[in-house]
């Protein structure tokens, strides 16, 4: 009995030891399967992030997002499909507001003599009969009054009181600003773009815009600028368009049938490539394309994106951000 006793202790020390040899040999083979295991792991993360790698994709393809039906409801997307549209092929012209030469009337003394008075000023606005000034006639000594031919403002004033007039200069310029000349320059290499009545959008300071047609276009070019003058009659009931300004002018040359197009909004820039996201459920793939004219409302596309593509012509940039991430994520 006493034997049993004392060799109690050292059945059960020899136990511990056995044991804790076999966990320290599982805690090896434990870690080295959580390592392996760690890989797919990642993956499968990355996966459920929301993008896939270069993997799979075609070769117009940058990048491909998927989103989860929360993400996308989130991102607001704006999907629409490719297809064709009209597209107006346009001319940037530069141009200058001048007075209506058809609508202004130069007013001069009828005989000879000395200015008694002066009734209007530079910038008044006169009726036609209206009387400008009184002139005493320097052979019949009698006074007379100089009258304005036509309604309009005065925009040139050459008379003073006690002044002798001469009836071969004028002494007024009044002018009919209801309409004006837009006279733009156009370069030779554009010669034969140009059109008579051909629209031409006028785009002024503080955001004023206005349309016309081309009315006239000069058949004789200017020597010091090596250009051709190209004309539009505008009108300006409210005054706004003031001689002397310059504008800008976009002018409608002619219309393409494009066979597919897009929203100039759907374009973005990755990795230096220009791409549109298509849609296909939740899955956005980041095709690379080759655009066309652009008008502001569509833009041609020539290649990479075929008639009938679902697209994501709004909030696309979410998309490019999106890929951004997995670019990183990837490169880590």
């Amino acid at each position: 009995m006493n034997k049993q006793v004392l060799l109690l202790p050292v059945v059960i020390g020899l136990l511990q030891f056995a044991g804790g040899r076999t966990l320290a040999a599982q805690r090896p083979a434990e870690m080295a399967e959580m390592q392996a295991d760690s890989p797919e792991k990642d993956k499968d993360e990355h996966k459920a992030g929301g993008t896939n790698s270069r993997e799979g994709l075609e070769p117009n393809e940058v990048g491909r997002v998927e989103l989860s039906e929360r993400q996308a409801k989130n991102a607001k997307l704006d999907v629409e499909v490719a297809g064709p549209a009209k597209i107006n092929v346009s001319l940037e012209l530069s141009g200058k507001i001048t007075f209506n030469e058809d609508a202004i009337a130069n007013v001069s003394a009828r005989y000879p003599g000395v200015v008694k008075a002066v009734y209007k000023g530079l910038g008044d606005r006169v009726q036609k009969g209206e009387a400008l000034a009184l002139i005493e006639s320097s052979e019949s000594l009698r006074d007379y009054q100089v009258n304005s031919d036509i309604s309009g403002t005065i925009v040139k004033k050459e008379v003073t009181i006690g002044e002798l007039a001469r009836d071969d200069k004028p002494i007024f310029m009044v002018a009919d600003l209801s309409t004006v000349w837009v006279d733009f320059s156009v370069f030779p290499r554009d010669f034969k773009r140009l059109k008579p009545g051909q629209v031409v959008q006028i785009n002024c300071a503080d955001n004023l815009s206005t349309r016309s047609k081309i009315s006239y276009i000069a058949p004789f070019g200017s020597e010091n600028t090596q250009s051709m003058l190209a004309r539009a009659v505008v009108p300006n009931p409210d005054g706004l368009l003031r001689p002397g300004l310059f504008v800008t002018g976009e002018l409608f040359v002619e219309e393409i049938e494009a066979p597919v197009a897009v929203r100039p909004s759907a374009i973005q820039n990755v990795n230096e490539k220009t791409v549109v996201f298509t849609a296909e459920g939740l899955v956005f793939d980041a095709r690379e394309v080759v655009l066309g004219t652009n008008d502001g409302s569509y833009v041609q596309v020539l290649s990479g994106l075929k008639a009938g593509a679902r697209y994501v012509a709004g909030n696309s940039f979410l998309l490019k951000a999106e890929l951004g991430k997995s670019e990183v994520l990837d490169s880590d």
